[in-house]
């Protein structure tokens, strides 16, 4: 059958919609045809409205007095409104075909038009239903004397199950009728196969009722009736929901739907670990679909329709987490933000109080256990369905979202991990490709690698914008450059995450290999990210570790197999300076790129000097160690180790002995073993090194403070002031002291000192006085310097614990860079 309806250049297809009406009208004894036959004689003219998708959506009777199908309809925002205002408009001034965006006309036989005569001619409209396994068509329809009613056509066999469940929940509540709370009367149920039923049920929108949008324009008292029905406490695991969620979890899983984000159901899976199954949980009847378009006020008591998901058993306040999601989804998009805000405000009513205090219930606990249930039992809907709406996506996000919040409360993923997952749920339906993304699983990545992703610009500025948002994310820094940015992230649990968002492959001004294809070929990878093609990624490792001259990581060499990795930085720069891009114009707008980049970087994150102090054995070569390692790795700062003084300068044996002999002389001797005792030979010695600080700070300061970088002193100023004997020199008390002064003052300074016991079982260069004597001196100097100069910091450390020692060191150059 093809049925094609030209509208201006438009053209509309209602094949498979006719299809659909006659497989469904066909079960209530109305056949249809889109053509006159000789048995299909009688017309049946229709207006009718259509989805964004060009298909039918709501049809109606020509010559219809009244827009009937606006019953179909939730007029819950405003633009809603506004169109049920205009259409209702329209009908009143007899204008009603105005509001039609199509018109068809059905043909039905004798038997089928006596069947319609039962009815009001005029008084009748057809929902075709929402896309998806449990689609159905929706017919309402108002007899002679009256009465109008809903009969609902099942069209799948998850339709005709949700029909029958729909039929016993009507059923119950006629013999055990709620006493605050109007539901439909079941008039009639027949079901012909399992793809095939009818139910039709009493209409309960009649004049007299209004719609409901907010939880608090429900009476208190009907809604606390509907929560409280059959409710009872048992073991997670004893509960029916629980088992079916995860039995649903692992079918979705096998269906491993493309339109599905694997960090999504990994993390429904987290949070679903993450609790007991032997506890109590409060579980209840519940209608299952409670939302604001099946609900009505009539004279202020609460009309509920659609029974359709009606469970026997779910987590308690399932329904009132229900409609709080799906209206702040469904209804505008608010998101996850204004859930949170309407499920904390709703919680804090004194009634709400008392009832959860009544019922013994955990309402955290009952908000994870409705979205496990929800989220489980929605994918598997839409896993089925070929096609999703729009909001399918929104739906989606606001789960995610949901599930971040909960799991951070949780001692499960960390927020890095749970950003990682965020961003690749943010990421499926965008262009990109992570690059040498080795692990299997995304929560596999370790804290010391990067993302790198490779994306249009546009993609990255909106990612960027996104994760500035992040609730887990407690401060971003965002590094730009012409072809990519570096974003740096530290969450609320302390933990760290680096992306390098990459629309052009450059190293410095050379672009070794385009970009675009890499994100346009990229397919998605079992661990939930998309990968680009093997030979990308390996061509890429390939130029990117021999362009910078660095040999290619162990874990990146399976990529290689038995062949070499590449050819040497000069002969692959020579090649891809060759490039076309390279070459030209092109070639010039990449050099002056490269230029405003590096003129950028001075400006773009702040450096500072960091200097360790403290005698012989405190553990400072240690300590700079294993700093320098967590700043590079944890905060993707460049770091540079300076041994006692800026070194513009030589040593002064270098004009000697050479520079390279000089310093491993005066690393080879011990210390405070000078024997000079010349004062002049002193000042004068003094004199050349205060000179290299004085000088050499400028220096320091352009060279790296100033490029971002942290610069690491082993040792400072500060041995000329407190113990000027371990440089061999004999100086004037207090001298060293003044001309600190002239100096730019360190941001942060640390003395690190133990116990000399501790210090001597490490180091036999002291004795137990002298270390003694040492500590106390330079603890009294860091509480002259602190009390001084304020802008700074002096900060003795207690050597003990090297875990805790770092901790307290790393913590306060993260708060100060």
């Amino acid at each position: 059958m093809e049925l094609v309806i030209h509208v201006g250049m438009t053209h509309y297809d209602y094949s498979s919609d006719v299809q659909r009406l006659q497989t469904g009208l066909a079960t209530i004894d109305l056949p249809i045809t889109d053509k006159p036959s000789l048995t299909h004689t009688c017309p049946i003219s229709c207006s009718l409205i259509r989805n964004a998708d060009g298909s039918i959506r709501w049809l109606w009777p020509v010559r219809a007095e009244q827009p009937d199908f606006l019953r179909f309809y939730h007029g819950g925002t405003r633009k809603a409104k506004a169109f049920v205002w205009l259409v209702r408009l329209l009908f009143r001034l007899k204008l009603g075909r105005w509001a039609a965006q199509d018109r068809l006309t059905f043909y039905t036989t004798e038997a089928g038009y006596r069947l319609l005569k039962r009815t009001q001619l005029s008084r009748w409209a057809l929902f075709t239903g929402t896309a998806g396994p449990n689609r159905k068509l929706v017919l309402w329809y108002s007899t002679h004397a009256n009465q109008s009613f809903f009969a609902k056509i099942a069209l799948m066999p998850a339709a005709t199950a949700n029909l029958q469940t729909e039929a016993v929940a009507l059923r119950r509540n006629q013999r055990q009728p709620f006493e605050q709370i109007y539901v439909p009367r079941l008039n009639a149920y027949k079901q012909q196969s399992l793809a095939q039923s009818v139910l039709v049920q009493q209409d309960m929108g009649a004049t007299t009722t209004r719609p409901v949008n907010q939880l608090a324009d429900l009476p208190t008292g009907a809604l606390s009736e509907l929560l409280s029905r059959n409710w009872r406490n048992k073991p997670l695991r004893q509960a029916t929901f629980w088992q079916e969620a995860k039995d649903t979890l692992i079918q979705v899983r096998r269906a491993n739907d493309p339109r599905i984000p694997v960090s999504l159901l990994d993390k429904l899976d987290h949070l679903m670990t993450s609790l007991n199954e032997q506890m109590l949980v409060s579980v209840a009847a519940a209608h299952g679909d409670f939302t604001p378009w099946n609900m009505m006020l009539n004279e202020n008591k609460l009309v509920v329709i659609d029974w359709e998901l009606y469970r026997a058993e779910l987590p308690g306040l399932y329904d009132l987490f229900h409609f709080l999601y799906q209206s702040n989804t469904l209804l505008g998009n608010q998101g996850f933000t204004a859930v949170r805000r309407d499920v904390d405000a709703t919680l804090s009513q004194p009634e709400w109080q008392l009832f959860s205090e009544s019922y013994r219930v955990d309402t955290d606990l009952a908000e994870m256990l409705y979205l496990v249930h929800t989220v489980t039992y929605y994918l598997s809907v839409y896993s089925r369905q070929a096609e999703w709406h729009q909001q399918v996506s929104w739906l989606l996000t606001t789960w995610n979202d949901a599930l971040t919040y909960w799991l951070s409360q949780k001692n499960g993923p960390t927020d890095r991990q749970l950003v990682l997952h965020d961003v690749s749920v943010w990421l499926h339906q965008q262009p990109y490709a992570a690059l040498k993304f080795m692990p299997t699983q995304l929560d596999a990545l370790s804290e010391a690698s990067d993302l790198d992703l490779c994306m249009p610009q546009s993609v990255a500025n909106q990612l960027t914008r996104y994760l500035q948002q992040h609730p887990c994310i407690n401060q971003v820094v965002v590094e730009h450059r012409s072809f990519m940015k570096q974003l740096h992230f530290q969450c609320h649990d302390g933990t760290f995450l680096h992306l390098d968002l990459i629309w052009a492959f450059k190293r410095k001004q050379l672009e070794f290999m385009p970009a675009k294809s890499v994100w346009e070929q990229a397919t998605l990878a079992s661990h939930g990210l998309k990968v680009p093609t093997f030979e990308t990624d390996k061509t890429y490792v390939r130029l990117f570790y021999g362009l910078n001259n660095a040999p290619v990581p162990a874990r990146y060499l399976a990529l290689f197999g038995a062949e070499a990795p590449g050819s040497t930085s000069k002969e692959l720069t020579k090649t891809v300076r060759k490039l076309p891009q390279n070459r030209g114009w092109r070639g010039m707008i990449n050099t002056l790129a490269y230029g405003w980049d590096t003129l950028r970087s001075f400006g773009f994150r702040r450096g500072m000097i960091v200097t360790f102090s403290g005698v012989d054995g405190a553990g400072k070569s240690t300590v700079i160690e294993q700093t320098k390692y967590e700043i590079e790795k944890r905060l993707r700062q460049r770091v540079v180790v300076l041994r006692h003084r800026p070194s513009l300068l030589p040593i002064l044996s270098a004009w000697k002995y050479g520079r390279k002999a000089a310093e491993q002389r005066s690393a080879d001797r011990l210390p405070r073993q000078g024997t000079n005792q010349s004062g002049v030979s002193s000042l004068l010695r003094f004199g050349y090194y205060f000179a290299d600080y004085l000088l050499g700070q400028f220096y320091i300061q352009i060279k790296y403070v100033w490029r971002g970088y942290i610069v690491l002193y082993d040792r400072y100023y500060f041995d000329f002031i407190n113990d000027s004997r371990r440089s061999n020199l004999q100086l004037p008390s207090g001298l060293a002291g003044r001309l600190y002064s002239l100096l730019l003052k360190p941001r942060l300074n640390i003395f690190l000192y133990a116990p000399p016991e501790e210090i001597l079982r490490r180091k036999q260069e002291l004795d137990s006085a002298t270390i003694t004597h040492l500590t106390q001196s330079y603890l009294g100097l860091f509480d002259t310097l602190q009390k001084q100069y304020p802008k700074s910091d002096y900060m003795p450390l207690l050597n003990q614990d090297l875990s805790l020692t770092l901790s307290r060191i790393f913590n306060r150059i993260q708060r100060l860079s």
